[in-house]
């Protein structure tokens, strides 16, 4: 089995054209490997600090006794990080090199030649775990953001692995831990009280109760936060939305794909004021998104044409569009079918669907081309309604709303729940019998497991086998 402190190195960047590449490296003999490697930039040999706790970034070259020789006086920066305060809770050094692929082999065919072996996958982000670095949730999002295809997924995992979900479960196991140890100094001293216990046997529903249901609502509380981030609110489901200036048959559009008449059509601009959701389904009768029916976007009138308490309506209506836009896995983006696109809408959405409205309406003989494959509709007639409805299902087939991680994360959450809602129904003796404050212990305790394997406080090696595989090498 390899060793935590064996010396390992692997590329951190792709093997592609780039400005920059990026070469790791971690382990025991570190200092000395790198200043067999480098020497500083005027010549003078390496000397790497090794109590300093703050990153050193040294602008070095190839030593000629090493790869100077083939390669030249290539300009080198490491960034070197001497002991327990860097990032993996050892030494470690990053080498940023000049972008290209065979410089980067040749640089870790080097080091491994100096002792070192390549790492594995994931090796980098596990010895930053066990170091205590990161917890398990903040390892699985760096998985998450290599893997991410969308701005939302990508805005998703930074949100794990910058550690608040992580940081407020622990937060609530050290509470459980306080209230398990009051529990059990009660059961040990029987009659007596110690200092800080709480008198179980006499006031358990009392002094208990509220602390559990505080942590069961925390609880609930990142469960529907966790909804939200990933899903939109909507159970998992990716969100559509159908976005566009006011007045251009949007809503009658939406009622035609949710196949009845939900959204409110008016021929007055401005109708839809908030946004309006429905669930479409495919041909199978499945529900496979969101869609959502949102304000036009854009100014409606002139400032003279109406009251300022209106204007206002009209503009908070419009703030409210343009964050459901952003939420969005696909942006339908409306249009007439005689003029162009809002070009702004390509900023908010990485899969956009251009569509044109009100076919049936349209006598200017003009048709617009927008480049993008657009899809003319009318609402009234049906003309391209399926074609949009395919489309639409086509973009969300290859949407994956749940990562490994949170599904793994409202597990635990779910778990420590039914155990603390088993504590609650166990507070109150039957006919007047004190509780079982074994029992209650053994409850928390199981609520406390729960939520260490969510962040890796209490965690097997299958686990951790499964979370570190999916790494990929250099991370």
């Amino acid at each position: 089995m390899d060793s935590t402190t064996d010396l390992i190195v692997a590329p951190a960047t792709a093997p592609q054209p780039a400005a920059r590449s990026i070469v790791r490296l971690t382990g025991e003999g570190l200092g000395s490997v790198l200043s067999r490697l480098f020497v500083l930039a005027d010549g003078s040999p390496l000397r790497l600090p090794e109590k300093h706790h703050a990153a050193q970034n040294v602008e070095v070259r190839f030593h000629f006794d090493s790869l100077g020789s083939r390669w030249g006086e290539l300009p080198v920066s490491l960034l070197f990080w001497p002991g327990p305060a860097g990032p993996l809770g050892a030494a470690v050094a990053e080498v940023q090199l000049p972008g290209s692929a065979p410089l980067q082999a040749a640089l870790v065919q080097e080091v491994c030649r100096f002792g070192a072996r390549l790492a594995r996958g994931g090796e980098f982000s596990l010895r930053s775990f066990l170091a205590g670095k990161i917890d398990l949730l903040q390892a699985e999002a760096v998985v998450a953001v290599v893997d991410a295809r969308t701005p939302q997924e990508l805005s998703q995992a930074l949100d794990r692995m910058a550690g608040g979900i992580g940081k407020k479960v622990d937060e609530l196991r050290e509470y459980l831990l306080d209230l398990v140890a009051d529990i059990e100094a009660a059961i040990d001293f029987a009659d007596d009280l110690v200092p800080d216990s709480v008198p179980v046997a006499d006031t358990t529903e009392a002094a208990i109760g509220p602390k559990v249901q505080y942590v069961r609502e925390q609880l609930d509380r990142i469960a529907v936060q966790l909804a939200a981030r990933d899903s939109g609110g909507q159970g998992g489901l990716p969100r559509v939305v159908l976005a566009g200036p006011p007045n251009i048959g949007k809503s009658s559009l939406f009622n035609r794909l949710i196949g009845h008449d939900i959204a409110l059509v008016e021929n007055e601009a401005g109708t839809t004021r908030d946004w309006i959701a429905g669930e479409l389904c495919d041909a199978a009768g499945m529900v496979t998104c969101v869609l959502v029916d949102l304000a036009g976007i854009g100014v409606l009138g002139e400032a003279s044409d109406r009251l300022l308490a209106e204007r206002e309506v009209s503009m908070a209506a419009d703030r409210v569009a343009r964050e459901e836009i952003r939420r969005a896995d696909v942006v339908v983006a409306c249009h007439e079918s005689d003029s162009e696109c809002d070009s702004e809408l390509d900023d908010f959405a990485a899969e956009y669907i251009s569509v044109a409205t009100r076919v049936d309406q349209n006598r200017s003989g003009k048709a617009s081309n927008d480049g993008r494959g657009c899809i003319y509709t009318s609402a009234i007639t049906g003309v391209g309604i399926e074609e949009l409805r395919q489309r639409i299902q086509d973009a969300v087939s290859v949407i994956h709303r749940e990562t490994p991680a949170t599904i793994r994360l409202r597990a635990g959450i779910s778990k420590a729940g039914e155990s603390l809602a088993y504590v609650q129904k166990n507070m109150t003796g039957c006919d007047g019998v004190s509780p079982d404050e074994a029992l209650l212990a053994v409850l928390l305790r199981q609520a406390i497991d729960s939520l260490g394997e969510v962040t890796g406080a209490v965690v097997g090696t299958d686990i951790l086998d499964r979370v570190f595989s999916r790494h990929c090498i250099g991370k």
